[in-house]
């Protein structure tokens, strides 16, 4: 890779990991109604990235000059501002300082953070423009990416975002101290927002990464902030974080050493980390103190017994869960992923009538079981609908993986030939 390649990619790793945290801590200086404000700044910075890494070097700290030059160009701009308008000269005049003192720290940016998507989530916004604003400005996902999280389409999001983005620019939206009250009437749409970045962190849909630690991490972090916060020590929060832990846990036994992706039957639970679920169950004990149940305490129960060694008798535990979980919280993934566990219990044929009542021939979730389901039964059926999956998805991985599956299938019928 030529010095100028290795610059461009840089910068591209870099961009969405680093505009969230840019996003966030200059949005909270200058005002969330000056987004597009702050956009311009961030491109600007970048732009400048772009002209000067692939021909003078990557900086021995990328973020650093990353901030630095946006620290500079924040400044020239309010500058700028300054000298159009008397208002603005005042405010410079009186406090100069007040423009330039920004800091790119980690307490700093985790904090903006967390003020900015609560103050997205004020009741003014409807319910998706709250979630896919700040999916798209504070978490760094694509349309695409929050059309997959919400199970909806590309067009759809891009309308709710215009919305809401108008939304914002006309009304007084700021970033101030919330009561207690205010956080709690919030948290509902502040959880969601992080459990969605986590689970495209968790299983991308649409890139070729399935798992996007960086996603992970700063999901994590978010709750992780939110728990010493009194009011938002929610037992949703609480659920939700042991639903984290759960999952992380097993983040280094679902990639191959070449790559490829480990399904949970496969995985070598020696690479557990032990320590992630010691935390868990901490956090799903507190959760489960209270009568309260949400679907994050439904998927922090079924989380947790997938950490327990397999038997029908888990498995059972597992369906019942999901029963409950359907009656309030009915999806097309609760629905598919309480077959998968229909068939553990009752197996495979029964789960093939279960799975009648169900249509959702567009998902490729859907076919996949169906495929699973047939795998001992009905060779021919199993790989029609892998292939039906395979053209479901983007992600390469998953392609390889099904593609893995119709070649196990081939080699099955030609050792029983």
């Amino acid at each position: 890779m030529t010095k100028a390649e290795k610059g461009t990619t840089m910068i591209s790793d870099l961009f969405r990991r680093e505009q969230v945290k840019m996003t966030a801590v200059l949005c909270r200086h200058f005002g969330i109604k000056d987004l597009d404000f702050v956009e311009d700044i961030i491109a600007e910075t970048f732009l400048r990235a772009t002209e000067v890494w692939p021909h003078s070097g990557i900086p021995e700290n990328p973020s650093g000059w990353l901030y630095t030059v946006a620290k500079n160009i924040a400044k020239d701009s309010f500058r700028k501002k300054a000298s159009e308008t008397k208002k603005f000269k005042t405010l410079l005049d009186s406090n100069p300082q007040e423009t330039v003192e920004l800091s790119f720290n980690e307490h700093v940016i985790v904090d903006s953070h967390l003020a900015m998507i609560f103050a997205v989530c004020e009741n003014t916004l409807s319910p998706k423009g709250k979630i896919c604003l700040s999916l798209q400005i504070l978490c760094g996902l694509s349309v695409e990416e929050i059309a997959f999280a919400l199970q909806s389409n590309k067009e759809a999001v891009k309308k709710i975002l215009f919305r809401a983005r108008e939304q914002l620019r006309e009304s007084n939206f700021e970033i101030k101290y919330l009561s207690s009250k205010e956080i709690q009437q919030r948290m509902d749409s502040v959880l969601l927002t992080v459990y969605l970045l986590f689970n495209e962190g968790y299983a991308s849909k649409t890139k070729n990464s399935v798992i996007r630690t960086d996603l992970i991490k700063q999901a994590m972090n978010l709750g992780l902030s939110l728990l010493e916060t009194k009011p938002a020590r929610t037992p949703e929060l609480l659920a939700l974080m042991s639903l984290f832990c759960f999952q992380a846990s097993r983040l280094d036994s679902r990639m191959s050493a070449e790559g490829s992706v480990v399904v949970f039957e496969d995985q070598d639970k020696s690479k557990w980390d032990q320590n992630l679920i010691h935390k868990g169950n901490e956090y799903f004990l507190e959760a489960f103190s209270t009568p309260s149940r949400s679907r994050y305490h439904y998927e922090a129960a079924i989380a947790y017994w997938h950490t327990q060694e397999d038997s029908l008798e888990k498995w059972k535990y597992i369906l019942n869960i999901y029963d409950n979980f359907s009656k309030s919280f009915d999806s097309p993934a609760v629905s598919l992923n309480r077959v998968f566990a229909y068939s553990k219990v009752y197996g495979n044929p029964k789960a093939l009538e279960e799975i009648k009542s169900y249509s959702y021939e567009e998902s490729r979730d859907y076919h996949s079981l169906i495929g699973y389901l047939y795998t001992n039964s009905n060779k021919n059926l199993a790989s029609l609908h892998y292939q039906k999956a395979i053209q479901k998805t983007k992600s390469k991985k998953e392609i390889a993986v099904l593609e893995k599956k119709i070649k196990e299938l081939n080699l099955k019928e030609k050792v029983s030939l």
